[in-house]
């Protein structure tokens, strides 16, 4: 069952890649309003509906102007709406003299951080080359998933050193060193199958930065549900978790990977 629930989902997820612009972009804001969704909950349980729904609603408006700036190449400053009703949110919170002030408004601050702009930034790099390319997405989920492959059979197999046992207890370095030798690998073939969209030497530098950050991503994720002590940050998909869970490496690895390609 588990498998069947991962394999639709990665046909899904490139799916609505080569489906278009717009099914990409609507896939994308689910799992960006789902993802901080589980994040708020995952971190701050105790935030009141009321404010969870706010700062919901203030997510989603920060993805369809970021995408919209994007897709359709509105005003960037369209977005400014949602730091100035974040903060007329924050004032109006400030003004209830609560104790939980603090923590609910950097918890939804955080939130627009660790799961909206990412999310928003895989339409960018759709787009980066100018047109939209669906196989631009596609070849940094390959990537991602190579490097999560790689890792699991050869700490499966192999692992003998663990890497940080208080946080992930199941990684190993050999699982590491394993999950970055085939991200890199995959950036080195992606050039052969794709040869024009990114250069060799940029698809590799891709995977690079995939590699490293990627676990990084997916430790943190770790850590925030060892901390809270939870085993998931969702229940979307049977047998993998959240949407947090399926796309922690993305989180963190994909904004170092737009960093790169605009510094290019």
């Amino acid at each position: 069952m588990r498998s069947l629930v991962g394999l639709i989902f990665s046909l899904v997820v490139v799916g609505s890649a080569f489906a278009g612009l717009l099914p990409f972009t609507l896939l994308f804001g689910f799992f960006a309003a789902k993802g901080f969704q589980e994040f708020v909950r995952l971190v701050n349980p105790q935030m009141r509906r009321f404010q969870r729904r706010v700062g919901l609603g203030l997510a989603v408006i920060l993805y369809v102007t970021a995408a919209s700036t994007m897709v359709f190449g509105t005003d960037w400053r369209w977005m400014l709406m949602v730091p100035v009703l974040w903060l007329l949110f924050m004032s109006i919170e400030m003004m209830k003299v609560s104790a939980s002030f603090i923590l609910d408004t950097s918890t939804i601050l955080m939130g627009f951080i660790y799961t909206v702009l990412p999310f928003s930034l895989l339409v960018f790099l759709s787009k980066v080359n100018g047109e939209f390319d669906a196989r631009l997405p596609f070849g940094f989920f390959l990537i991602l998933w190579a490097n999560d492959t790689g890792a699991y059979l050869t700490g499966k197999f192999f692992g003998k050193h663990k890497l940080l046992e208080a946080v992930s207890p199941k990684k190993t370095w050999e699982g590491l060193f394993g999950g970055m030798t085939s991200a890199v690998l995959s950036g080195y073939f992606l050039f052969s199958l794709m040869p024009n969209s990114f250069s060799r030497t940029e698809w590799i530098a891709i995977a690079a930065i995939v590699a490293v950050f990627a676990n990084i991503g997916d430790l943190i994720e770790s850590q925030i549900k060892r901390i809270k002590g939870v085993k998931d940050s969702g229940k979307l998909l049977p047998g993998h978790g959240g949407v947090l869970d399926r796309f922690d490496g993305l989180l963190i690895a994909l904004p170092l990977v737009i960093i790169y390609l605009i510094l290019l």
